[in-house]
């Protein structure tokens, strides 16, 4: 198959869960024998370029930015013109422009699109243009779709209640290698290395992450805090954590290689992700599958997938988030189980070449 992906960004000139499962998804399917091409937006690419990987890609220098959406009209011109040498278009997340693009592409012609849904809510606009948004340009985009695919059942519903058709809808869960991610052979649950992986964006929770590190380093002063990404709200945590004086507990990496980041999440005690909206993120799924105890937000969608793997707490509640990470780091076989559920839960429910298969033989029941 000549299979089109348009994505907002891609892996590793941007750190991020989407721009990760871009850059795999279209590595896993180029290895299947398919032609791929990526049409992207990324800071810092080439105009055009063949991946290592074995797919192709086309970055669009964007005419504007508005709240991190590259705005595009260049790629909009490329994909009407060029969508009918593709047997499928496949758009990654109705939050960005590049999607919406795809979208008024397909109304034009008739290469049959798949959008992925990597979360219903941004994690940057502010609420009241969410909730414009979601009323409008979300039910246009969705509409024009062949097929959505979503990673779990709470999501589809999500959808179907905002007035998308659930024909329209394929739940196919997010996956990761289980073969890179794994346990590390020693222990580092004697540690108190607590790790996040994102982007500095005001729906990550960062603040009540660094406000539940304050009260950790209290109980625990050797804890260490280790913090993976980039984004708009960059500066302002740094500034956060200077002003508590966490800087000497705290170690910042702007990036680290996917295939390295394996010895990040073995060498951590507990992963902390304290989102206040999200899909369902790979780094939770790495971390389980390194067996690495979770802490999170109970969001709906993640609640099946943490539940035995590490403690949910509620959304902007940095007390009890510290609570549950001082609960792991004092129990080292309440860490040992979770450690040991995690890796189970991903080994046999979310295999990333399962994913990808199920996302091929959606494609060829549209072509």
């Amino acid at each position: 198959m000549k299979i089109l992906r348009v994505a907002p960004d891609i892996y590793p000139y941007t750190v991020g869960g989407l721009g990760i499962h871009v850059h795999e998804m279209s590595k896993e399917q180029a290895r299947m024998g398919h032609d791929v091409t990526v049409y992207t937006a990324s800071e810092g690419v080439k105009s055009s370029y063949e991946a290592p990987d074995g797919y192709y890609v086309r970055n669009f220098k964007p005419f504007a930015k508005i709240l991190g959406n590259s705005i595009t009209p260049g790629m909009f011109v490329d994909l009407v013109k060029d969508q009918s040498k593709y047997d499928i278009v496949h758009a990654h997340s109705h939050l960005f422009f590049s999607t919406n693009l795809s979208a008024v592409s397909r109304e034009i012609g008739s290469t049959p699109l798949v959008i992925t849904n990597h979360g219903l809510n941004s994690q940057t606009a502010p609420r009241w243009f969410q909730d414009l948004y979601t009323a409008t340009g979300a039910r246009l985009t969705f509409a024009a779709a062949d097929k959505i695919i979503c990673y779990t059942e709470t999501e589809k519903q999500e959808l179907v209640n905002i007035g998308v058709k659930s024909r329209k809808i394929n739940v196919i869960h997010n996956g990761i290698d289980t073969d890179l991610f794994v346990p590390a052979k020693e222990s580092s649950f004697d540690k108190k290395n607590l790790l996040w992986v994102g982007r500095y964006a005001k729906g990550k929770g960062l603040d009540y992450l660094i406000d539940a590190f304050n009260i950790v380093k209290l109980r625990y002063p050797d804890a260490t805090l280790t913090m993976v990404g980039n984004g708009p709200d960059k500066d302002r945590i740094i500034q956060k954590i200077h002003d508590l004086k966490l800087d000497s507990g705290i170690v910042m990496k702007d990036f680290v290689q996917n295939s390295e980041i394996v010895d990040l999440y073995q060498k951590s005690s507990v992963f902390v992700l304290p989102s206040l909206e999200e899909g369902v993120p790979r780094t939770i799924l790495e971390a389980m599958s390194c067996g690495i105890p979770v802490v999170c937000s109970r969001l709906p969608q993640l609640v099946s997938i943490v539940n035995g793997a590490g403690i949910l707490v509620p959304v902007k509640d940095y007390k009890t988030l510290a609570d549950g990470i001082s609960e792991t780091l004092s129990d080292s076989s309440l860490a040992a189980k979770f450690g040991e559920n995690g890796r189970r839960n991903v080994v046999e429910n979310y295999s990333w070449k399962d994913t990808v298969h199920k996302t091929v033989q959606l494609y060829k029941e549209l072509i």
